[in-house]
């Protein structure tokens, strides 16, 4: 979100200096991941409320329900996949069964985002700084 703001602070420079492809690409990759985790557990709670109380007798309702249970798990299948990618070029597919919990990911993705959003609107100068370190699995690990 920070990214995005920052980079937002003048899109008309920002055009400029990406192109209006690179731009739109800008506000696709960053812009568009943070608006998937906030949107994710609104979406999932009113598809889960629609499926509940679902008419049987109405065709297009039952259509549109079915199109909205298809963007969910499609979500989930494309993530899933791209990971699996991720897990071949490591030689680690091993461990692709953990794709199996992508709904469980984007749940706990979603509230991290909803959590920074809020953060951001009520103490945006402060900062929950990280240590990162490496993996046993990385490629850098001998490096350090």
């Amino acid at each position: 979100m920070q990214t995005w703001m920052v980079h937002m602070r003048s899109p008309v420079l920002l055009a400029r200096e990406l192109g209006w492809k690179g731009f739109l690409v800008f506000q696709l990759l960053v812009g568009g991941t943070v608006l998937a985790a906030l949107i994710h557990v609104p979406f999932a709670a009113y598809l889960g409320w629609k499926v509940a109380t679902a008419s049987s007798d109405d065709a297009v309702s039952r259509t549109l329900l079915a199109f909205e249970v298809a963007a969910l798990l499609s979500g989930y299948v494309v993530s899933g996949v791209l990971g699996l990618f991720g897990l071949a070029h490591r030689r680690l597919l091993g461990c692709g069964w953990v794709m199996l919990l992508m709904p469980v990911y984007w749940l706990l993705l979603s509230l991290a985002a909803w959590r920074a959003f809020l953060q951001l609107l009520y103490d945006p100068h402060g900062w929950e700084k990280t240590e990162h370190g490496l993996a046993r699995t990385s490629r850098r690990k001998g490096q350090r």
